[in-house]
């Protein structure tokens, strides 16, 4: 089979950024700059924060849909149903997590249906703000106190309005109405198995800011507090839902609300949106770019995690168990698992991820659930594990401290007599100690470190006494492997556990002075400890010794039992790497930890996965990219919370994978677990970051990179330490320099570490001899607010807004006066301004001239406001509906003129100012802002493009819907077989729609092929491969037919071009007169006979 390879498409197009997020596409590469000037590291915090808003462009009417509002003890999920529905949770409401209701708003459903309806999450404020029909809402969770306010304006001062609060079947709230206070109560005792036998309970507490003010009680379960909004139609709601254990309720809510209902918008927004700013002022931000969307993507997910993190992590104790958004719930009183217990494995991430941020604060709830429950497990210990000495920290932990789980002992942790899940799992207490330790090393609170020591102490101290002495003169335990091998020999997580921790509880003793007995114990037990249990990589099942490492085929066991039968599927393999820090990028088990990734069981298989954060310890930054992507997958609700395993069956958002995300990100970017500190470890070659890591005695490391290379480095120092630290530019000559007075304190060399002393307060820079920072140009780091919801693959942040079908039509860039371009302004909410600026190919500038005479944009067409056909009336976005007034011909000059009015389109005073609008005037081609240039299709070959069996590409149907699978069809007229071979590398049909991998080429082997608006992204270029293939610039992937199917209706996709096959090669439709290699199968190519070219007649 001949595939013929025209002229203009055998080289590929320049690269460019696609529209990732809607935030525009085919941005220029800014030049290598620092954000290092006048002694700091310049972060416009709050446009980088709120790069990630989360930005609706409908309203969220189902649950699942909700955004999350909270203040770290009171939790709310919001979204629009009857209007507006509220339902708050609270971290303290045991042992069943009890909500403290619901609240409606029916009166705002004005503002949610109203046509031009946008909204956002605003992470730096902790707002959400809407707008719509005039009126606008804005709700937040006060940082200072447990109420939810929801602020209106523009509603009609005449008007009743109300609010409701409701509980459900199952609930038997007291409902009382006092004046404008409507109250629900109710309280129960913890009497179950296991239980504290306290009482616990809800107060919802609903009243007004308004006029005629009043509540009552609907029924048994419900209140109602009615209202008129005050003569200018602004009113406000307040609820709140304090902490309840009985009494007085609408005399506690009374008071509780106090003239909160009436107070200026001021007094309430102005100490919330200040808790907000400090808290962003202190976290670690991170801003990443990638061609392929990849970056900006799970920045957003990072910073939506450290959003969540702080508005769910300041009560006494943790407002997330098992990994799960408890406060953010919006299923009444449905949770998944067993909501008064705390699985650590769903924990750690989130710890992890909260320390290297710089938000260590947010640990406090989650180490203060263990140390002060330390007597309660030492009880637990001597009663279920044979009245051992020391903490056996149960896995899963009630709230209390034991380690009943669903008011029994069938899945009890750290229960001797009893085999399950993690009845016999006893490395808790270490995983929990050493992360204590990591806050002490970071923190330096020694105060902390006296809290922590003796839970560290007594985990110890158990694993001591549990751990028995064998043949080989070495310390054994048979236990369970977490919950994936039960009653084993030697798990790999005792062995670890042991490993890692005797040694930091002698250092923690040391530190503090204490148990001097102790010391000497772990000290000796080091030398008994048994090596890291092996198999082989094959099949998981050879018991192996390590003098099996030097043959290479060996790899990390789960047990010293690997054939043992298995219950879950974590890659406790991979324990030893994180987050026991015993193997990292170098070293004698390196290698061996390597293999163990790369032959893991169990590759990117849960929510929780911990593959990307291993990967970064490793030194494998694909890996980590990969990782990363799939922990993003389980990314389904729109607030940018995370499902149970990729699926919407539950009843609450999960935390866990934006925490091993966030985790990730550092770790990638900046390491010190080990006291050494790493640069840029595992940052893949195709991201530019910008951000700040934490590590250890307090310090920041403010680091850019450019293309996986650090540019910027700088080490601002806490306290008074050492930094051993490994060149980030190995072979380079690197040093150190105080940013004060760029005195030297490393001298230069090409040493692969070195030392440095740091001082507090002090700011280090460590760079290249031969590109020093300060040589640098300056540029802060900064951005935008998002207007547009996020989108990778098939995954989304925020909702969108409600699109038009693209018309058949030429895409590209509007010109307009000197060189600019139009565009709209930020969103695409109806009634968007159009407007003009200079061109930066973003997607806001990509317009359709619609056959149908249409201009569209990201789903919406350009008309006067309010369809106006007066001379002066600004041009705007709208939904798409055939009518004249949205129909543009081509007029003389290159004019612009609307078919109902007859008007000009005109850029306002022919400005070529940023954000200039455009509006329409009395036709006049004299006139330079009525002169335009509309997009044009490519110049290219037009005809066929033919595959396998003689077939053609085609899209399913003929459609030419954004998103339609490309397929195999019989080679006919249709327009949809009509492919136009562009210039600009894109194969393109109905004159703007480009063969596209589905969700941008981000995905691997098998992403399907479809259409898609044409962006002058990456993702849709594509060029000619040596073996008759054709190659998609972003991914590297050639385009494939499903099962090498030659029948009709066989699907396109992208799959590795190696090796060839009939289904990867194509013949692309030829200019007239192409020029060219006339390639075939294998990419061997037509050639005269002989040595050298000849033109004489009988030419073989």
């Amino acid at each position: 089979m001949l595939a013929l390879l025209p002229a203009p498409f055998a080289a590929a197009g320049p690269v460019t950024a696609p529209a990732t997020a809607g935030q525009g596409a085919g941005r220029a590469a800014a030049a290598v700059t620092t954000a290092w000037h006048d002694g700091a590291f310049q972060v416009d915090r709050a446009d980088v924060v709120r790069r990630s808003d989360v930005v609706l462009g409908r309203p969220g009417t189902e649950p699942a849909e909700s955004m999350p509002l909270g203040n770290g003890v009171l939790g709310a999920a919001v979204w629009a149903a009857d209007g507006f529905t509220a339902q708050l949770n609270r971290a303290d409401t045991f042992p069943d997590r009890r909500s403290p209701g619901r609240v409606t708003i029916p009166g705002l459903e004005k503002l949610t249906g109203a046509d031009d309806f946008s909204a956002r999450l605003d992470l730096y404020d902790g707002v959400l703000r809407e707008s719509g029909g005039g009126m606008t809402a804005t709700v937040y969770t006060r940082a200072d106190r447990d109420e939810l306010v929801v602020d209106v304006t523009g509603a009609d001062p005449d008007s009743t309005q109300t609010v409701g609060g409701d509980l459900w079947e199952g609930r038997s709230p007291s409902a009382a109405a006092s004046g404008p206070v409507g109250t629900l109560a109710e309280t129960w005792q913890d009497s179950g198995t296991g239980g504290t036998g306290d009482t616990y309970g809800t107060l919802l507490a609903v009243t007004a800011g308004g006029r005629d003010v009043a509540s009552s009680v609907r029924d048994g379960d419900s209140v109602q507090v009615s209202f008129r909004p005050a003569a200018d139609g602004s009113f406000r709601v307040v609820v709140a839902a304090p902490h309840w254990s009985g009494g007085d309720a609408p005399a506690t809510a009374a008071s509780y609300l106090g003239a909160d209902a009436g107070a200026s918008a001021s007094a309430l927004l102005t100490p919330h949106l200040a808790w907000w700013h400090d808290f962003w002022s202190r976290a670690g931000t991170m801003r990443i770019e990638s061609a392929d969307g990849t970056g900006p993507y799970l920045e957003n997910l990072r910073t939506v995690h450290l959003y969540q993190a702080a508005a769910s992590s300041r009560a006494a104790l943790p407002g997330t168990q098992a990994g799960v958004a408890d406060l953010f719930s919006f299923s009444r009183d449905q949770h998944d698992w067993s909501p008064e217990s705390y699985w650590w494995w769903n924990l750690r991430m989130q710890a992890a991820a909260n320390l290297t941020s710089g938000v260590s604060q947010l640990n406090t709830p989650y180490y203060r659930l263990y140390t002060s429950n330390l007597a309660a497990i030492e009880a637990w210990t001597k009663e279920h594990m044979s009245g051992r000495p020391g903490a056996c920290v149960p896995e899963t932990m009630r709230f209390n401290g034991n380690g009943y789980f669903d008011g029994g002992t069938a899945n009890a942790s750290c229960e001797a007599v009893v085999t399950s899940y993690n009845a016999q799992t006893v490395s808790t207490g270490a995983e929990v100690s050493l992360a204590l330790w990591q806050q002490y090393r970071t923190t330096g609170d020694q105060a902390f470190l006296k809290d922590a020591y003796p839970l560290m102490r007594d985990s110890a101290r158990f694993l001591l006494s549990y751990a028995t002495t064998g043949a080989d003169g070495l310390l054994h335990t048979r236990a369970n492997a977490h919950e994936t091998q039960w009653d084993v020999q030697d798990p790999v997580t005792d062995v670890a556990a042991m490993q890692a921790l005797f040694p930091v509880v002698v250092s923690a003793a040391k530190a503090l002075g204490t148990d001097a007995d102790l010391v000497t114990q772990l000290t000796a037990a080091q030398q008994k400890l048994p090596p890291l249990p092996r198999t082989d990589a094959a099949t998981h099942s050879e018991v192996l010794t390590p003098d099996a490492d030097a043959a290479g085929g060996d790899v990390i066991a789960v047990s010293a039992q690997p054939a043992a039968p298995t219950h879950n599927s974590e890659n406790l393999d991979l324990e030893p790497v994180w987050p026991y820090g015993l193997i990292g990028d170098t070293g004698g088990l390196h290698a061996l930890a390597d293999r163990t990734f790369e032959h893991r069981q169990y590759p990117n298989d849960a929510n929780w996965s911990f593959d990307a954060l291993q990967a970064a310890r490793l030194g494998k930054a694909d890996a980590v990219r990969d990782g990363l992507l799939f922990n993003a997958t389980n990314q389904l609700y729109p607030s940018g919370l995370a499902s149970n395993n990729n699926v919407l069956t539950g009843n609450e958002p999960y935390s866990e994978s934006g925490g091993v995300i966030a985790a990730s990100l550092n770790e990638a970017l900046v390491q010190d677990y080990d006291d050494v500190l790493r640069i840029a470890p595992a940052v893949p070659a195709d991201w530019d970051v910008d951000g700040t890591v934490t590590v250890h005695d307090g310090a920041e490391v403010d680091v850019q990179t450019r293309g996986g290379t650090p540019v910027t480095v700088v080490l601002e120092a806490g306290r008074d330490a050492s930094f051993t630290t490994r060149n980030p530019w190995p072979g380079q000559s690197a040093g150190v320099v105080d940013a004060a007075d760029g005195s030297t304190v490393v001298p230069f060399s090409t040493a692969g570490t070195f030392t440095l002393p740091a001082r507090a307060g002090h700011a280090y820079l460590i760079e290249r001899r031969s590109v020093p920072v300060t040589s640098l140009p300056y540029q802060q780091v900064g951005g935008a607010p998002a207007v547009l919801p996020r989108h990778l693959g098939r995954t989304s942040i925020g909702l969108d807004f409600p699109v038009s079908p693209a018309p058949a039509g030429p895409v590209g860039a509007l010109g307009a006066v000197d060189g600019t371009c139009v565009r709209h302004a930020g969103g695409l909410a109806n009634g968007t301004p159009v407007q003009t600026g200079a061109c930066d190919g973003g997607a806001d500038e990509q317009w359709i001239a619609g056959r149908d005479g249409s201009l569209w944009v990201q789903g919406k067409c350009a008309m006067p406001a309010g369809r106006s056909g007066a001379a002066g009336t600004a041009l705007v976005l709208a939904a798409c509906d055939g009518s004249a007034v949205q129909q543009w011909r081509a007029g003389s000059g290159r004019t612009l003129v609307n078919q109902a009015s007859g008007l000009c389109a005109e850029v306002k005073d022919s400005a070529t100012a940023e954000d200039t609008p455009l509006l329409t005037r009395a036709c006049d081609t004299s006139v330079a802002g009525q002169r335009f240039d509309p997009p044009a299709v490519p110049a290219g070959p037009h005809g066929h493009l033919t595959g396998i069996g003689g077939m053609c590409a085609d899209s399913d149907g003929g459609s030419a819907a954004p998103g339609t699978q490309l397929q195999l069809n019989t080679c006919g007229s249709a327009e949809s077989q009509q492919w136009t071979v562009a210039q600009d590398g894109t194969l393109r049909v109905f004159d703007s729609r480009c063969m596209t991998p589905e969700g941008g080429g981000t995905a691997g082997n098998g992403t399907p092929v479809v259409l898609a608006v044409c962006d002058g992204s990456a993702a849709q270029k594509w060029h000619a491969g040596p073996d008759g293939g054709v190659v998609n610039d972003l991914s590297g992937r050639c385009l494939d037919v499903k099962d090498t199917s030659s029948a009709v209706g066989a699907v396109l996709w992208l799959w590795n071009c190696g090796p060839v096959t009939d289904a990867k090669v194509w013949q692309l439709p030829a200019a007239q007169g192409p020029t060219g290699r006339i390639a075939g199968y294998g990419g061997k190519c037509a050639d005269l006979t002989g040595s050298g070219s000849t033109n004489a007649a009988g030419a073989s």
